[in-house]
């Protein structure tokens, strides 16, 4: 998979005196920032995050007969979700194909389930409870690649699938637009960084040939600029 991103996320590095501090929340944080995303200066608060973690976590057991137990992230990162949900009490694993995201990650976490390499490359064993994609599909290099790695995921739970920040089709003019006013020399600076825009159909489609039940939710992080050009996809055995 040739993809212009993993040299982005190479050169991420973490603060490491936040590795000491005995606030979790900072830690996130920080976790958060390494990831890519700007949690202060105005932009969205560690608090919004948060709470988007928690409505996550709300969905992905939506309707499971039994508490969830275990959730397994693709793109995991430095590991920051995962690091509330094992606050959580969550047994957790991941995937990433950064090497120096994985690296701060296994710093932090407690798994020993924590893999650098492509999503597809994910092995179905062990099974996990639930399968996390925070930020992450729009990043493929083509929607083939997406379905496989679908499969992958529908094999290695045993619940729910949660993809979240899925670039929305309809809206990608009016990203690149947002993305032209708001950046200086967008088109240079990102002409071989591309993202990847799905139809909600795509899921759908998914959806139906899997038996699954299907829930496409708005993003609502508080303060987040992506909000309208992005929505979330959760799946249900």
């Amino acid at each position: 998979m040739a993809n212009n991103w993993k040299s982005i996320w190479e050169k991420r590095k973490l603060n490491e005196e936040v590795l000491n501090s005995d606030d979790i929340i900072e830690l996130f944080t920080e976790l958060k920032r390494a990831d890519g995303f700007d949690v202060g200066g105005g932009e969205i608060a560690a608090d919004a995050l948060v709470k988007q973690y928690e409505d996550i976590k709300q969905r992905l057991a939506k309707n499971s007969p039994n508490p969830l137990k275990s959730v397994y992230e693709f793109g995991c990162g430095s590991g920051a979700n995962l690091l509330l949900f094992e606050r959580d009490g969550f047994t957790c694993g991941g995937i990433d194909y950064s090497r120096a995201l994985i690296d701060i990650a296994v710093k932090v976490l407690r798994s020993n389930d924590i893999t650098c390499g492509e999503a597809i490359a994910a092995e179905p064993e062990p099974k996990y409870d639930c399968i996390l994609a925070n930020s992450v599909i729009s990043y493929f290099p083509d929607t083939d690649y997406t379905q496989a790695v679908l499969e992958k995921m529908l094999q290695k739970t045993n619940y729910s699938i949660g993809l979240i920040d899925v670039h929305n089709i309809e809206k990608k003019e009016d990203f690149i637009a947002y993305r032209r006013a708001n950046i200086e020399n967008y088109d240079e600076k990102y002409q071989d960084l591309n993202k990847l825009f799905y139809s909600k159909k795509l899921f759908q489609d998914f959806a139906e040939k899997n038996g699954l039940k299907i829930e496409i939710s708005n993003s609502t992080v508080e303060n987040y600029w992506n909000n309208e050009f992005v929505f979330n996809v959760f799946f249900y055995k």
